[in-house]
C-alpha cells in the first residue's frame, strides 16, 4: 500500500512521530520519540490516501490474464471468450471459426458512371490532388448506395479509373463471403440485382449530381464478376480452429469448430463428463456416488463404494435379526403348544374318568344296581 495526498484543512496541533535508530553489536534498537508540531495559524496541511491494485503473476492462465479480484481478495484468471477453468485450459464444445478475410476471395461488381463535368488533364493521373479530390467526393457518395444493398457483407468501393467523355469514372465494388451459406447465395445470385437498381435509381443518381454542382450523371455500364465461392463449402481452406484437436465442421449452414468431446460422445463411457483441454484433448471427470464409482483415464472401470457395502452390510444385519426374531417366535409357540396339549390331554382324561365314575346310565349290568335306573313308581311296589 501506498500514500498519497488529499487536501484537507487541518487547524489544530499535529502530532508527528520521528524515529531514531542506534546499534550495539549484539542487537538493534529502536526508540520512538514523540515531538510536538504546530501549524502556523491560517495554515493547512494536506493529508491523502490512496491504494495500488496489487500486480498479479503466475496465474498459469493458458488463454487468460491473470488480474486481481476485488472482492475475493485474489488473484484469478479472467478467460478469453469459450473458455473456461481455473487455469482457462477448457473450451466448450462449439467455438466460433477464425476466417482469413485477408485471402478469402470476395465479390466484385464493376460499373461506370458518366459525369457531365469537364475532363482535366490531372485525372489521368490517380494521385493527382484534382484527382484525389474528385475521387474522394464520388467515393462517398457511392460508399452508402454501394453498402445498402448488403450491409453485412460490403468491404469497400474504389474508383479505379477516370477517363475523357465529360468524365468517366469506372468504379468496383467488393462485397465479403460470409460464414453463411443463406448469405453466400444471395452474393451469388441476387446482389447484382439489388446492386444495380440502387446504382440506376433516379434519386440516388441525383444527389450525385448535387454532390458536383447538379452535374448531370448516369450510370453506363455494370457487370458482376464471376462467382469464385460457390457455397460454404468453398470456406474451409481460408479457415482455422483456435484450439488444438478442435474439428471445422458445418452446423446450421455455418462452419464451427467443435471440440473433441462433441465428435468422439462416447468418449467416457456415458460414465463421466468429458471437457475439452485445449491442450492436451478430451478428458474425464468421472462420475461417483456413495453407491458405485467410475474411475479410469475413460471412466472405463468401475467399483462400488462405502455406501454400497454400508447398505449390503446393513440389509444382512436386519435380514439375520428378522431370522433371529421368527426362530424364538417359532420355539415360543411350540413351548406354549406343548404345555397347552399337556394340559389339554389331563382335562381329556379328566373327563373321561368323570364320565366314566359318574355315569349312573344303564350299562346292561345288574350287579349292585348301580347301573339301573329307578323310578318313582318302581320305588312305589316295593
Amino acid at each position: 500500500m501506498t500514500t498519497t495526498v488529499n487536501t484537507e484543512s487541518i487547524r489544530a496541533t499535529k502530532s508527528l512521530t520521528s524515529v531514531e535508530t542506534f546499534t550495539t553489536t549484539k542487537f538493534t534498537t529502536v526508540r520512538h520519540s514523540i515531538s510536538t508540531f504546530i501549524p502556523p495559524p491560517n495554515t493547512s496541511l494536506t493529508v491523502s490516501t490512496s491504494s495500488t491494485t496489487p500486480q498479479c503473476k503466475d496465474c498459469n492462465c493458458n488463454r487468460g490474464t491473470c488480474k486481481f479480484n476485488v472482492t475475493l481478495g485474489a488473484c484469478h484468471c479472467q478467460c478469453q471468450d469459450s473458455v473456461y477453468g481455473d487455469s482457462c485450459s477448457f473450451g466448450m464444445n462449439d467455438t466460433p471459426v477464425h476466417i482469413d478475410t485477408g485471402a478469402i476471395p470476395t465479390q466484385k461488381a464493376n460499373f461506370t458512371l458518366t459525369i457531365n463535368v469537364a475532363f482535366q488533364l490531372a485525372f489521368n493521373d490517380l494521385s493527382s490532388p484534382q484527382s484525389l479530390e474528385f475521387i474522394k467526393k464520388l467515393e462517398r457518395e457511392l460508399e452508402g448506395l454501394c453498402k445498402e444493398a448488403d450491409p453485412d457483407t460490403f468491404k469497400k468501393v474504389q474508383v479505379i479509373k477516370l477517363s475523357p467523355g465529360s468524365v468517366v469514372a469506372e468504379s468496383v465494388a467488393e462485397y465479403l463471403y460470409p460464414n453463411n451459406e443463406t448469405q453466400i447465395q444471395f452474393v451469388n445470385t441476387q446482389l447484382d440485382g439489388v446492386l444495380h437498381n440502387i446504382l440506376n435509381d433516379t434519386s440516388n443518381l441525383k444527389n450525385i449530381s448535387q454532390a458536383f454542382n447538379n452535374s448531370a450523371v448516369q450510370l453506363k455500364g455494370f457487370t458482376f464478376q464471376p462467382s469464385k465461392i460457390t457455397n460454404i463449402t468453398d470456406l474451409k481452406p481460408f479457415l482455422s480452429c483456435p484450439h488444438a484437436n478442435y474439428t471445422a465442421e458445418i452446423s446450421n449452414g455455418q462452419w464451427q469448430c467443435t471440440g473433441p468431446c462433441k465428435t468422439n460422445p462416447g468418449y467416457c463411457h456415458q460414465h463421466g463428463e468429458c471437457r475439452n483441454n485445449i491442450e492436451t484433448g478430451p478428458t474425464c471427470r468421472c462420475f461417483e456416488s456413495s453407491l458405485e464409482q467410475f474411475y479410469g483415464p475413460q471412466c472405463d472401470l468401475f467399483r462400488r463404494g462405502p455406501g454400497f457395502y454400508g447398505a449390503l452390510f446393513g440389509s444382512l444385519a436386519a435380514a439375520l435379526l428378522l431370522l433371529i426374531i421368527i426362530v424364538i417366535a417359532v420355539i415360543v409357540k411350540k413351548r406354549h403348544m406343548a404345555v397347552w396339549r399337556r394340559s389339554n390331554s389331563y382335562n381329556r382324561r379328566l373327563s373321561a374318568f368323570e364320565e366314566d365314575f359318574f355315569d349312573f346310565s344303564d350299562t346292561g349290568h345288574h350287579n349292585l344296581g348301580f347301573a339301573n335306573t329307578y323310578t318313582s313308581k318302581v320305588l312305589g311296589h316295593i
